[in-house]
């Protein structure tokens, strides 16, 4: 961090006076971001913070966004907030649903009064900076994918300044807008996690160290037909010599267990999640996974070679646009949804792996996308809107 932008900063308001708002939610790929740039701001000038969320989660429940917010020490408010659907009859309710969100998050913001309100995208994200805008406060807005949203395309001409993690999604915003490319935040854990504390972690014996480890991972809802598919390749995999670290998600990880049920278990591990994601990227040679922006930032940030397989029904297809951009650059491999199965995925999974030449370049790949000073690049972009 530029020590004379936290000086001038400092200046301005006072080191422990400065309010921050940061919205993000729904998945991790936007959760993440908001709570890596969250504690970057309060790490350098004790700013307080403030996480606008929403009121339920995606599966109705309490969302996401508040019980890693809590966790991590920030007060917490929601907002009403919906996606817009895509039936006519349901719009008009939907966008109703969401300029209630907008009244609300003025009146949070008229009562915390922020010096700058950050968005990292999710549904609750757009009332939130929409309300911040209107009400002239100084707004940033991070874009995590190759192909922006409708809600960023939307935000574009009225925040302040955007900060891109890919510069392929520069074309798709309006030539005026105000625009820098910083990369995608990572965690600083993620970047400081060595192998033999990941060997540790796991319970890994000395004998076993030399294993490569396939991580699995379909995001923190998970994917029912990577899950499916890999399923299928087990004990194939298994029998080759590998160790699997599979994280399936909440939904899936019953059917994985049972999927797994009279197989050797000592070099099958199999989690719904993990918070400690530091661990499973350490100890990866090799991964399978869905192509959402934050796992790519960490596949960059650690050089993981990669089996991407797009979800094939994100907005915009951004993640296919994501994972070709990886593809093209030689640090993944683009495996098309529709056709992905177990007999193709174990055999493009065995061959990457039992050939670490080819591991080694495709990792001097991925870190070509790698930004460790991302977090510095946007923490010094909010203290400019902020001066």
């Amino acid at each position: 961090m530029a020590e004379s932008n936290t000086q001038d900063t400092d200046r301005l308001m006072g080191k422990d006076h400065l309010r921050i708002v940061v919205s993000g939610g729904g998945t991790g790929g936007h959760i993440y971001p908001a709570l890596a740039i969250a504690a970057a701001l309060h790490k350098h000038c004790g700013a307080q913070i403030l996480y606008l969320g929403g009121k339920t989660g995606l599966s109705g429940g309490l969302p996401k966004e508040q019980e890693l917010a809590l966790a991590a020490g920030w007060e917490y408010q929601g907002v009403s907030a919906t996606g817009l659907s895509r039936r006519s009859l349901s719009i008009a309710q939907d966008i109703m649903i969401n300029l209630r969100g907008v009244g609300e998050a003025k009146e949070i913001l008229r009562r915390f009064i922020p010096h700058a309100v950050i968005g990292t995208g999710g549904y609750a994200m757009a009332p939130t900076l929409r309300a911040a805008v209107s009400l002239g406060l100084p707004t940033l807005l991070h874009e995590q994918n190759a192909y922006p949203g409708w809600a960023n395309r939307y935000l574009a001409n009225k925040v302040d300044m955007i900060c891109l993690s890919l510069e392929a999604a520069r074309s798709h915003f309006p030539a005026a807008t105000r625009m820098l490319l910083t990369g995608m935040p990572v965690r600083a854990e993620i970047m400081s996690t060595g192998r033999e504390a990941a060997y540790r972690f796991f319970g890994i014996a000395e004998a076993e160290r030399e294993r490569p480890t396939l991580l699995v991972t379909g995001g923190s809802q998970g994917a029912r037909r990577l899950n499916e598919a890999v399923c299928g390749c087990y004990e194939e995999l298994l029998a080759a010599g590998f160790r699997i670290l599979h994280l399936t998600g909440e939904a899936h990880y019953e059917k994985c267990r049972a999927a797994a049920a009279g197989l050797g278990q000592e070099n099958l591990y199999i989690l719904p999640y993990i918070k400690e994601m530091q661990y499973a990227l350490a100890i990866a040679d090799l991964a399978i996974a869905r192509a959402g922006a934050s796992f790519l930032a960490e596949a960059a940030i650690t050089g993981l070679p990669a089996l991407l397989v797009p979800y094939p029904y994100a907005a915009n297809d951004h993640q296919t646009l994501n994972a070709q951009t990886f593809a093209e650059a030689g640090a993944a491999r683009l495996i098309p949804d529709k056709l992905l199965d177990n007999v193709s995925l174990a055999f493009q999974a065995r061959k990457l792996l039992d050939d670490v030449e080819e591991r080694r370049r495709m990792s001097q790949a991925a870190k070509s996308f790698a930004r460790p000073d991302a977090l510095d690049s946007i923490i010094t972009a909010v203290y400019e809107l902020i001066k």
